[in-house]
């Protein structure tokens, strides 16, 4: 019998496949404290967690463990070197949430081009002599500039091209023949691009080498009166930089679903910034909360734990794949 620990509430889709199970027993958390999951984690053999911390002090007291399966794409709140160094699989639902997040993307960019924030007050206070100052900026012919040319990127780029603008994709590992087929520029350095990008917006994961790579210098890089989406990691911006370029009107707005700590503390003086301005509009890290995306997300999660204890887990949804693999 394999014992998993559900670490927070997922979608009955995922659930059932477990539950279908005979040789599975299901163990839920009633919340996603530390100290309720220390309690849970000890002789559990898979771990399916959607934003709880699981850091190496807690995973160390799970002796069992043979996996853990993320809801979503991103590991940041899970420690993968300890699990990489146990020769454990952290498994992702590689690209469940793809869509909703290429749509929450865009809907970010229309929202702060076609000012829909601004124009939806005017009419709440019955200010219509405000659309005369309240003008819209084109998409059409407009520059777009994604950072990250995986499987969110992949999704953004079409849906940019379908409203004419000129896209640009950056990726270290570029495939050049996908970009050119989608009628994109593909290029591995994103900086040279800063100075002409309308829309720059940014699917990278969380890393040593992504952290804070959109900062001052960045910023200083762009084009003026330019908008900066940010819908994949908190951290791959430099929250004082962007607050300091909006304030100079350097840029002309941003799109914020993911901060550098959910939920910023309410002392923190970027977010405290951030928030009070009407060229940003923010979302508390709902780009991958679609009705789909939800269902797809504890599909993979659960299919992926089955997998891996039936010796059938597939690479592409290895989060750590590459390094155990060079074990």
């Amino acid at each position: 019998m394999k014992r998993v620990l559900v670490t927070e509430p997922m979608h009955d889709v995922g659930l059932s496949l477990l539950r279908d199970r005979a040789d599975i027993e299901v163990i839920h958390a009633e919340d996603a404290k530390p100290e309720t999951l220390a309690r849970l984690v000890p002789g559990v053999h898979g771990i399916a967690v959607r934003t709880a911390a699981l850091p190496a002090t807690l995973l160390a007291s799970a002796n069992e463990l043979q996996v853990v399966s993320r809801h979503g794409v991103g590991c940041d709140n899970v420690d993968v070197a300890h699990l990489t160094a146990r020769n454990i699989p952290v498994a992702i639902a590689s690209g469940a949430n793809s869509s909703s997040v290429s749509e929450h993307t865009l809907a970010m960019v229309l929202t702060l081009s076609r000012r829909l924030m601004a124009v939806d007050a005017a009419v709440r206070d019955n200010n219509w002599q405000a659309r005369g100052n309240l003008i819209a900026s084109d998409l059409e012919g407009a520059v777009m500039v994604i950072i990250g040319f995986g499987r969110v990127g992949r999704k953004v780029a079409p849906l940019a091209r379908a409203f004419g603008m000129e896209v640009v994709v950056v990726d270290i590992a570029l495939d050049r023949e996908l970009a050119d087929s989608m009628g994109c520029r593909g290029v591995e350095d994103f900086r040279p691009e800063l100075a002409n990008a309308d829309f720059v917006t940014l699917h990278v994961p969380l890393d040593d080498s992504t952290h804070h790579m959109i900062s001052a210098a960045e910023f200083n890089m762009m084009k003026p009166g330019s908008v900066l989406i940010n819908c994949a990691r908190g951290g791959v911006i430099d929250e004082a930089a962007l607050l300091a370029a909006l304030q100079s009107g350097h840029l002309a707005g941003a799109g914020l679903d993911v901060f550098s700590v959910e939920p910023p503390p309410a002392d923190d003086a970027a977010f405290c910034g951030l928030i009070q301005r009407d060229d940003v509009i923010m979302a508390p890290h709902t780009g991958a909360a679609s009705h789909g995306a939800m269902q797809e997300m504890s599909r993979m999660a659960m299919q992926n734990i089955l997998d891996c204890f039936d010796g059938t887990l597939k690479p592409d949804c290895v989060f750590n794949h590459a390094e155990l693999a060079g074990r």
